[in-house]
């Protein structure tokens, strides 16, 4: 089992294009749940994440592509929910899915392979989010026994298992053109579920 820890250090340890390589595949795992909580409550604008990611991908691909992130990362704020505005856990996934875009976007912008990290990181506090709001009704009594449900939850090995053989697969890719990234999405595609374990929709790949 890969710690939390060592998969960072194996991702820091990636050139530019594979830690983001990494970030743009975790973003298609992430970003089903801001689609979800936008077509639920009728807040923002559910195509803007993908279209934004097949941008990133875009530039991925091409590496001199003309993208303005700074004007989309200005988009996507003005769809960024505010918690304290819904009473339905769903605002927080989608707000770790907005966030974790618009770090992508930084460290695209920045050239900050840091931001793809953060990447990396949201996704998993997003699935430790989930567990310990399910775990609420548990008999837990310490702060210790919670990160220790937390660490050992199906969902969690999961997603750092996920993360591990990412890391693997983008680290045997030197150059990310089209068929490249086509493996990548397939390989989300064959997970079949989000990082919250929530099943994929074809479509919205």
């Amino acid at each position: 089992m890969n710690s939390k820890a060592n998969n960072f250090q194996r991702m820091r340890e990636l050139s530019f294009y594979q830690q983001g390589a990494v970030a743009a595949t975790l973003l298609e795992r992430m970003i089903p749940s801001y689609q979800l909580f936008a077509e639920v409550t009728a807040f923002g604008d559910a195509a803007l994440p993908r279209h934004v990611l097949d941008l990133v991908w875009e530039w991925l691909q091409v590496k001199r592509a003309k993208i303005n992130f700074g004007r989309l990362q200005e988009e996507l704020e003005l769809v960024t929910p505010e918690v304290s505005h819904f009473d339905i856990f769903g605002v927080y996934p989608a707000l770790d899915a907005i966030t974790a875009l618009d770090m992508m976007l930084n460290g695209i912008t920045q050239q900050d392979s840091t931001e793809f990290i953060n990447v990396a990181k949201i996704s998993q506090a997003s699935v430790a989010r989930l567990i310990e709001h399910e775990s609420a009704d548990l008999d837990i009594t310490s702060e210790a026994e919670l990160k220790k449900v937390v660490r050992e939850h199906e969902l969690m090995c999961y997603e750092m298992d996920c993360l591990a053989e990412l890391i693997d697969i983008c680290s045997e890719i030197n150059e990310f053109g089209r068929a490249e990234v086509q493996k990548l999405k397939a390989w989300v595609a064959e997970q079949g579920v989000t990082n919250l374990g929530m099943e994929l929709n074809p479509a919205q790949n």
